[in-house]
């Protein structure tokens, strides 16, 4: 299942045609994100993926570099989601992170009409625009603020 959520979410939200975007994954960013029951996973589509193994809660992160520069943060946030069934957008609000601006987008909806509960993050640094992005079956969504925060700071640039 959380195969077709990143398809969902990461295939059709930011895509750019056949051209793909130039990632900063290594050399503008690493997340080094451990935590107990949570899985790194390879995957084409994005530049980290985490799945955690007890309820498949998915943390993932993009970046695309001399992309994105034009359009507002909340505009690309809500551009994310689109795919998304049913979506109600529960929190929005311009902020910070790692000293830059920052959008946060928190909501709910159904992929594949499964209920999950979504966070987004995104930030730009460096010509790069970057998001990071939670996605949880609702039944575990208690437990998402606290492993998405250590996502976060998890994050290092360079």
């Amino acid at each position: 299942m959380w195969q077709l959520i990143l398809l969902l979410i990461t295939g059709c939200s930011l895509s750019m045609g056949p051209e793909q975007p130039k990632s900063a994954k290594d050399h503008q960013y690493k997340v080094h994100f451990r935590l107990d029951n949570w899985t790194e996973k390879e995957e084409d589509r994005s530049d980290y993926v985490w799945v955690n193994k007890l309820d498949g809660r998915i943390l993932l992160s993009n970046s695309f570099c001399d992309e994105f520069q034009d359009q507002p943060l909340d505009k690309l946030a809500t551009k994310t989601f689109n795919t998304i069934d049913d979506l109600e957008i529960e929190k929005k609000d311009y902020t910070t992170f790692n000293n830059r601006e920052a959008y946060r987008l928190e909501g709910k909806g159904k992929v594949d009409g499964v209920p999950v509960g979504l966070i987004l993050l995104n930030t730009r640094r460096s010509n790069c625009y970057f998001d990071f992005v939670s996605i949880t079956p609702l039944k575990s969504a208690h437990e998402v603020q606290s492993d998405f925060e250590q996502f976060l700071e998890s994050v290092n640039f360079k």
